[in-house]
C-alpha cells in the first residue's frame, strides 16, 4: 500500500470506475516514487554504530558501579591486585556464612554477628566516612589521587580479614604447631599495634589540627579585636576632627551669610540682615555687574533680599560683584537679555544696555535690540510671574532740548537718524512698550529717566565726561572738550541714584520720573574744577563738537520730590 500526499488523494467512486481508479493509483504511485518528499515503505530495523556505542557505554557504567560497590577504586585495579580482590570477595563470602549476601542474621553464629556489628561501627566512624566521601568525590572527578586511599583501606581490610581467619582457626582447634601459633599471635599483635598506632596518629593529627585551628582563630580574633579597638579609637578621633571642621564650616557659612567678602574693588565689609521669608524678596537685576547695577545690588543685599544678577559682560565686569559671589542669597547668571529666560522673581530692575556714547555707538544694532527685544523679554517675564518691573530710561530721550530744565512732560527734540538715535530712540520705544504692557496686560511698571551719574566702579575708558577728565588729569594729558565748553551738564553721585531707584520701585507712582542732580555746570568749568582737585599740569584742549550733542541738560526733579520724597544728598 502506497501513502499518497493529501493533494493527490481521491475519494472512492462507484464500481464502474474501479478500474480507472486503480489505474490512477498506480500512475500516482509511479509518479511520486521518485519525488524527494516521497515517503518510502518502512525498512526493517538494523543495528547501527550508535546502538553499539550505547551498549558499550552501559557495560562500562555497570562495571564502574559494581567496582565501586565492592569498595575498590577503578584507578587502583591492576594485574597485581586482582588476586587481592578475589581473596577479599572470598573472605566476605566466608564471613557471611556461605549462605549468600541476604541470609537472615538470626541463623548466623553469635560471634560472627558481633564481628559484623563491630565492622559496621568501624565503617560508620567519622574517619571512614570521610575517606569514603573522598573516594566518592575522586571517583566522580575521574581523579587517580584516591587510589592510595583505596589501597590503604584495602590493606587494612585484608589485615582484618586475616586476623579474623586466624581467630576462627584457633577457635576451631586446628593441628598447627606451637611455633606457628606463636608466629601467628605475634603477627596479629603486630597488625593490631600498627592499626592502633595509625588510628592514634590520625586522632593526634586531627586534635593538633583542631588545636591549631582554634589557636589560629583565637589569634585572628585577638588581632581583629585589637584592630577594631584601634580603628574605633581612630574613628573617634576622626569624628572629633570632623565635628571641629564642621563647626568651623558652620561658623564660616554664618559669617559669609551675614556680610560681603572684602575684595580689591570693594574692600569695605557690608552687613546683610536675615529677613523672614514673608519680607524677603527675590529680585532680578539685568546688567547688575555694571556701574550702576553693582551699587544697586549692594543696597538690595544689605536689605536682606535675594538678588539675581544677569549680565553678558559686554560693559559689565565680574569684579564689580565679586564680593557677593560666596553669599547664599546671591546668584549670577551669564545671559544676554535679548534671549528669553525663565525665572521666578518678585521684582525686576531692567538696567541692561550700554550707556556711554563710545559703547552704544560701537554696535548700534545690538544697542537697539537690547533696548527693544530685551525689554520685551523682561516684560513677558514680569507678565508671567506677576512681578513689578522698573526700566532705567535716560535723559537722552529729550535729545537737544528746547525746554530748560526738562520736566517729565517734555516730549523731547531727537534726531531719529543721528549717531545717538540707536540709544535715544531705543529707550523711547522701551518706554512705549512698558506702558503698553501696563495698559493691556496690567503689568506693574516703573520708569526712571536718569541724568549724568558718576562714582566708584566707573570704567576708566567708557568715554563719559567725568571719567575722561579724571584719567587725563592724572596722566597730565590735555583735557579734551568737544565744542567751546559752554554746554551744560548736571552730575549726580551713584548712591543718590540708587536711592532714587529704590524709592521709585517701592513707591506707588508709576509714571516716568527724572532722577538727577539739578546743580548745573558748564563743561569748561567742570574741567577746570577737576584739574585743580588733581593738581594736574594738563592743559584744556578744545575739539570740534560732536553731532547731536545736547547744549544743555538739567533735570526738573519736582515730581521725584513730590511723589517719592527723594532728592540728591551729594553736591
Amino acid at each position: 500500500m502506497v501513502v499518497l500526499p493529501r493533494h493527490a488523494r481521491r475519494r472512492g467512486g462507484s464500481s464502474n470506475n474501479s478500474s480507472h481508479h486503480s489505474y490512477n493509483l498506480r500512475r500516482d504511485s509511479e509518479a511520486y516514487h521518485g519525488h524527494p518528499h516521497y515517503n518510502a515503505p518502512p525498512q526493517p530495523l538494523r543495528f547501527g554504530q550508535q546502538s553499539l556505542l550505547l551498549i558499550l557505554f552501559g557495560i562500562g557504567l555497570g562495571y564502574i558501579v559494581t567496582t565501586y560497590m565492592s569498595g575498590v577504586s577503578p584507578n587502583s585495579i591492576s594485574a597485581n591486585s586482582l588476586d587481592a580482590i578475589v581473596k577479599n570477595l572470598e573472605e566476605q563470602r566466608a564471613s557471611s556464612g556461605g549462605d549468600g549476601m541476604f541470609n537472615n542474621k538470626s541463623n548466623q553464629p553469635q560471634q560472627q554477628q558481633q564481628q559484623q556489628q563491630q565492622q559496621q561501627q568501624q565503617h560508620l566512624s567519622p574517619l571512614n566516612m570521610m575517606n569514603n566521601q573522598r573516594e566518592a568525590a575522586a571517583l566522580l572527578r575521574g581523579d587517580s589521587a584516591s587510589s592510595n586511599h583505596a589501597m590503604y583501606n584495602h590493606r587494612r581490610t585484608s589485615a582484618k580479614s586475616a586476623e579474623e581467619e586466624e581467630e576462627e582457626d584457633l577457635a576451631a582447634g586446628g593441628d598447627e604447631s606451637e611455633t606457628e601459633k606463636v608466629h601467628k599471635t605475634n603477627y596479629i599483635s603486630e597488625v593490631e599495634t600498627n592499626i592502633k598506632n595509625d588510628m592514634e596518629d590520625e586522632e593526634d593529627s586531627s586534635e593538633v589540627e583542631q588545636q591549631s585551628s582554634v589557636t589560629v582563630e583565637q589569634q585572628s580574633d585577638a588581632a581583629v579585636n585589637k584592630q577594631h579597638h584601634h580603628q574605633t579609637f581612630a574613628e573617634q578621633e576622626i569624628v572629633e576632627d570632623l565635628s571641629d571642621a564642621q563647626q568651623r564650616f558652620i561658623e564660616t557659612q554664618k559669617l559669609i551669610a551675614s556680610q560681603s567678602i572684602p575684595t580689591p574693588t570693594n574692600p569695605h565689609v557690608m552687613k546683610t540682615p536675615n529677613l523672614p521669608d514673608s519680607k524677603r524678596k527675590k529680585i532680578l537685576i539685568t546688567g547688575g555687574a555694571g556701574f550702576v547695577g553693582s551699587h544697586l545690588t549692594d543696597k538690595l543685599m544689605m536689605e536682606g533680599h535675594e538678588v539675581i544678577v544677569m549680565d553678558n559682560f559686554f560693559t559689565g565686569q565680574r569684579k564689580n560683584v565679586a564680593h557677593w559671589m560666596h553669599h547664599p542669597r546671591f546668584s549670577l547668571i551669564v545671559h544676554d537679555v535679548t534671549e528669553p529666560i525663565m525665572l521666578e522673581v518678585d521684582e525686576i530692575y531692567h538696567l541692561a544696555c550700554p550707556a556711554s556714547p563710545p559703547h552704544y555707538q560701537y554696535n548700534p544694532v545690538k544697542t537697539i535690540k537690547t533696548s527693544t527685544m530685551g525689554t520685551i523679554n523682561m516684560l513677558g517675564l514680569a507678565k508671567r510671574v506677576k512681578a513689578k518691573m522698573l526700566l532705567t530710561s535716560t535723559s537722552e530721550i529729550y535729545g537737544d532740548p528746547q525746554v530748560h530744565p526738562q520736566p517729565e512732560s517734555y516730549w523731547g527734540n531727537v534726531n531719529t537718524i543721528g549717531p545717538r538715535a540707536c540709544y535715544d530712540e531705543g529707550k523711547r520705544v522701551a518706554e512705549t512698550m512698558m506702558y503698553s504692557y501696563k495698559n493691556q496686560n496690567d503689568v506693574d511698571v516703573r520708569v526712571a529717566r536718569i541724568f549724568n551719574t558718576f562714582g566708584p566702579r566707573m570704567h576708566p575708558n567708557d568715554g563719559r565726561v567725568v571719567s575722561n577728565f579724571i584719567i587725563q588729569s592724572l596722566q597730565d594729558k590735555p583735557l579734551t572738550i568737544y565744542g567751546d565748553g559752554s554746554q551744560t551738564r548736571s552730575f549726580q553721585y551713584v548712591s543718590d541714584l540708587v536711592d532714587g531707584l529704590h524709592a521709585l520701585m517701592n513707591g506707588g507712582y508709576d509714571m516716568p520720573v527724572n532722577l538727577g542732580n539739578p546743580d548745573e555746570f558748564t563743561v569748561k568749568a567742570f574741567a577746570e574744577y577737576i584739574k585743580d582737585m588733581t593738581e594736574s599740569s594738563s592743559e584744556i584742549s578744545f575739539l570740534p563738537a560732536t553731532k547731536d550733542d545736547p547744549t544743555q541738560r538739567k533735570p526738573d526733579i519736582s515730581t521725584a520730590k513730590r511723589e517719592l520724597g527723594w532728592e540728591p544728598s551729594c553736591n
